[in-house]
């Protein structure tokens, strides 16, 4: 089956997968949310890229208490500012400062205002989050030429009563999916088999 080709000019909600033939190490085979798509650049998080510290030890360092889950992991956001955090949650009204990036979730750039409430206890308050420290950025043109190389496939994020079964998922998902398993379920969504683009990939002599 052909990798499908977006027709949308602002991919800011989508879902990034990229293909086995995007040599860059930083993204093997990586789903990226994009926060920002615009004709000065695009921003981005990769969200199944899990590194070895804990969310407990990075908070620790900042003075907060983590009462999450005890070893859950900080994701790798990215290769620009890897000391940078975000959070990405489904808690509304956790930080009153959140920005809604996509139906029902949130993305917090700052810990002060949560902090403000919460005595420096951070958890998951009954929701889902995820730890990221970096992100992908591009310059003005950049992503749209890599798209038009076939180096990454949108995937269209959708709430759940107006899902399009087998061509999106819906907007938390990425929050609970397994990171191993993200960029497969991600694929499949648009009615790609993975199994089939690692075997042409690894045909035509690309990394798998």
């Amino acid at each position: 089956m052909p990798i499908p080709v977006t027709t949308t000019t602002d991919l800011a909600g989508h879902l990034l997968c990229a293909v086995p033939q995007l040599e860059d190490p930083n993204f093997r085979r990586s789903v990226i949310l994009m926060i920002e798509h615009n004709d000065e650049g695009a921003f981005g998080l990769v969200v199944n890229q899990v590194l070895p510290t804990s969310i407990r030890e990075v908070l620790g360092s900042l003075g907060f208490t983590w009462t999450g889950e005890p070893e859950a992991q900080v994701r790798r956001g990215g290769p620009v500012e890897p000391i940078r955090g975000f959070v990405l949650h489904d808690i509304d009204g956790w930080d009153p400062l959140a920005d809604e990036v996509v139906e029902g979730v949130y993305l917090t750039t700052s810990l002060e205002a949560v902090a403000a409430s919460t005595e420096n206890e951070i958890g998951d308050r009954g929701g889902r989050l995820l730890f990221l420290l970096g992100y992908a950025g591009w310059g003005a043109g950049q992503l749209e030429s890599e798209m038009a190389a076939g180096s990454w496939v949108a995937v269209p994020l959708y709430g759940v009563t107006s899902d399009i079964p087998g061509m999106s998922v819906a907007p938390g998902w990425f929050l609970q999916a397994e990171p191993d398993a993200m960029w497969g379920e991600a694929l499949r969504s648009t009615g790609i088999d993975p199994a089939r683009v690692v075997a042409l990939s690894a045909r035509r002599g690309f990394p798998t």
